[in-house]
């Protein structure tokens, strides 16, 4: 029997031929909740040890609803990573060092810490332990004061929060942090300690007055 040539052969939709968009050539499905990878970066203006709780990463970004009042706009954030520097220790003086912690209710307690030896400055990156509940996603209405990690860091350190977001869908407003001054309207960023302790200010964004 002769065999057909590759000329004649049914034409096979994993080498070439003509493909669906979806099943049975419809749209395929989507998701239209907005989802997004991000880094916020952040100054300390004040020293000092701090813990983060799932309520500062979730009011990291708000718009102002009245000059006292805010809203959410994020609905959901999962940490990916946190990194610091400390500022480079003046010549002479004393090594600085940084480190972060991870501390909450269904997390070991884990700590990365380093020095800064000679002008060189302190850094750490560090991850959420795995299979904690670092990793779970934190969401608005859902332990909400769970610590998640404590940074202990000099002032004029820099702070990076690795994170991925899912903004608010068709949820009801959630309400933010209570600046004082704010403009109706306008998108603003919040400490991320928060701002009733005001030591972690965002850069190069407009701060929660």
């Amino acid at each position: 029997m002769q065999r057909k040539s590759r000329f004649q052969r049914s034409p096979n939709p994993r080498k070439g031929g003509a493909r669906s968009s979806g099943a049975a050539g419809r749209p395929p499905q989507f998701t239209p909740t907005m989802r997004a990878k991000h880094k916020f970066r952040f100054l300390n203006t004040g020293g000092s040890t701090k813990t983060i709780t799932r309520a500062n990463l979730l009011n990291l970004v708000v718009v102002a609803t009245t000059a006292n009042t805010s809203s959410r706009i994020i609905e959901g954030i999962r940490l990916r990573s946190v990194e610091v520097w400390t500022s480079p220790p003046s010549l002479g003086s004393a090594p600085l060092s940084c480190s972060v912690e991870w501390v909450g209710s269904n997390a070991p307690s884990t700590i990365q810490s380093d020095t800064s030896m000679g002008v060189l400055p302190a850094h750490v990156k560090s991850r959420p332990p795995p299979m904690s509940s670092n990793q779970w996603w934190s969401m608005s209405g859902t332990d909400e004061t769970d610590p998640l990690f404590m940074i202990i860091a000099s002032t004029e350190s820099v702070c990076d929060v690795a994170v991925t977001i899912r903004y608010v869908d068709n949820e009801a407003a959630t309400a933010g942090g209570s600046p004082a001054g704010a403009n109706v309207g306008q998108v603003y960023y919040d400490y991320l300690d928060g701002i009733a302790s005001g030591t972690w200010a965002p850069v190069g964004v407009a701060i929660l007055p």
